[in-house]
């Protein structure tokens, strides 16, 4: 069975919704109106959250950074500026490599990702931190 199928961790519904709550409380804390968006390994959306004067477009930002953060397995905004163009094009404009998406890595397993849009890169990283540490602490023994 090993060599046909494979087992893996996946990020549920409940996890992205305890990763958008604590994400949600971080850029209240720092006060920042965010786009946040949580998918599971596949790039899923599982959960989302737009917060009170966070900008709309963002959203499409903030998931596509989540999905990016899935995909590649490392943090958005890490590639050479110069594969950002070419991985938006590659991927019909999908994939962003804008900072603010994080993979949530569990036993070297990426089992989703979260991502944080509509603030300066810190705040979005930040944000999208504070949801990530959630999942891994609950996931603590």
């Amino acid at each position: 069975m090993s060599d046909i199928a494979r087992s893996s961790l996946q990020l549920t519904y409940d996890g992205a919704a305890l990763a958008l709550q604590a994400a949600i409380a971080k850029a209240r804390e720092i006060n920042v109106p965010e786009n946040i968006a949580v998918v599971d390994a596949g790039g899923n959306l599982l959960a989302f959250a737009r917060l009170d004067g966070a900008r709309f477009l963002a959203q499409f930002s903030a998931i596509s950074k989540a999905q990016t953060a899935a995909s590649l397995h490392m943090a958005t905004g890490e590639l050479p500026p110069q594969f950002g163009v070419d991985l938006a094009f590659a991927t019909g404009s999908r994939s962003i490599n804008l900072p603010g998406g994080l993979p949530i890595v569990v036993d070297g397993q990426v089992i989703g990702a979260i991502a944080a849009s509509s603030g300066a890169d810190p705040d979005d990283i930040a944000i999208a931190g504070a949801g990530r540490d959630a999942v891994l602490a609950a996931l603590k023994p």
